[in-house]
């Protein structure tokens, strides 16, 4: 039993390796190309992917992740007051890390 094993792991090793013979390259919708591979007796149809869209309701601005609208609805969308106002010169700014970056380059000397 231990005979025929070992030959049929000897012959295994000896087979040789098949690839593809063909490669193609796709197009989808001008998001630019990839490479596809097609095996021998295979046929490739191209399945479009979904993408999600997330839409704001109030503007329509589309996004692809769903924490990014919730941002923009947040933040950006309409005219939101500016929250973050710097206590030297009055200035105000959307982000934290805005003021943080103008105090830092306009208020502090080193």
């Amino acid at each position: 039993m231990l005979e025929r094993k070992a030959r049929s792991i000897g012959q295994e090793e000896q087979e040789p390796l098949s690839f593809p013979s063909k490669s193609k390259t796709h197009d989808s919708s001008g998001a630019g190309s990839y490479p596809v591979v097609v095996y021998p007796g295979e046929s490739y149809v191209p399945i479009p992917m979904m993408q999600a869209e997330y839409v704001c309701t109030d503007c329509g601005k589309k996004y692809k992740w769903q924490d990014s609208l919730k941002r923009h609805q947040r933040v950006d969308c309409g005219n939101k007051e500016k929250k973050f106002s710097c206590h030297m010169c009055d200035r105000k700014f959307k982000y934290r890390y805005e003021l943080r970056n103008h105090i830092t380059a306009h208020h502090i000397t080193g």
